[in-house]
């Protein structure tokens, strides 16, 4: 693809916010990180309401689950926490902005090449995965626990959107400060924050979709840690091997069938 076309694309972003880096950067990424969430997350929600159609049930990670499909006051209450933390996304872009502001950081109008992109990601996914571990492993003490993040593990079977069912100190300090953290040490070019926006958007509802789907990636880690708690804190399960909080999970059974499932068989079937 000719990287001037790209260019082009995003100089026509650019205008369509009034070459305005305040606009770009809290109204875009709003506008980025809504779009993502609830285009994937409507469609799951449909299947988690009504339970149809009926075929995508045997993807089901957890069988013969009480609660599911969820009850209508089960998704209200969902809607409600699950807004209420998206709209932190505006006033927490604020302070981001300001503080970068602060910190004498000149938002980029040059798209970046090829190898600082792909550089910047992996290190996106690093301090992503560091943050996130540490942080969800404290959530885990009983005192924060209790008060913080019990909420998220109401669900224990999770459904997709309730992948930001959550305390709002735990959503602004392990959901999103793990997410804007790389980038903003790095002080990457907003297209790569959106880009990395989408990636983990898509990710976070994959795992928490309770759905192992042919060509998606595995929920089967994630969805332990629903099940048992005190395992697979992380999202690509390297600290959780450095520390041995993934111990129950290589000897149980939903380990066998973490990989992407490529043929229309369930894995709880070809791997019962």
């Amino acid at each position: 693809m000719d990287p001037s076309w790209i260019q082009t694309q995003w100089d026509k972003v650019e205008h369509f916010f009034g070459n305005d880096d305040f606009n770009i950067f809290v109204y875009g990424t709003f506008m980025i990180s809504f779009t993502v969430y609830w285009s994937i997350g409507l469609l799951y929600t449909f299947v988690d309401v009504t339970g149809k159609p009926k075929f995508m049930l045997k993807y089901r990670v957890q069988s013969n689950v009480k609660s599911y499909p969820i009850s209508k006051a089960q998704l209200v209450d969902l809607l409600a926490v699950v807004i209420t933390n998206e709209a932190l996304v505006i006033p927490l872009s604020i302070l981001a902005f300001k503080l970068n502001q602060w910190n004498g950081r000149i938002f980029q109008h040059e798209l970046p090449d090829i190898f600082t992109s792909i550089f910047s990601i992996f290190f996106f996914l690093m301090v992503r995965e560091s943050s996130f571990y540490y942080s969800h492993r404290l959530l885990h003490h009983p005192f924060l626990y209790k008060k913080i993040h019990k909420k998220h593990h109401t669900w224990v079977s999770p459904i997709a959107i309730a992948a930001t069912y959550a305390h709002p100190v735990e959503h602004i300090l392990s959901n999103m400060l793990p997410i804007i953290l790389g980038p903003s040490i790095l002080k990457s070019h907003l297209v790569l924050l959106w880009i990395w926006i989408s990636w983990v958007t898509f990710e976070t509802l994959t795992v928490h979709s309770g759905f192992h789907l042919p060509g998606l990636m595995s929920p089967e880690f994630h969805d332990f840690h629903h099940l048992k708690f005190n395992y697979n804190y992380g999202t690509t399960g390297w600290l959780d091997w450095f520390h041995g909080t993934d111990s129950l999970f290589r000897k149980s059974k939903e380990f066998k069938r973490h990989k992407t499932l490529w043929t229309t068989t369930p894995l709880k079937i070809s791997l019962p």
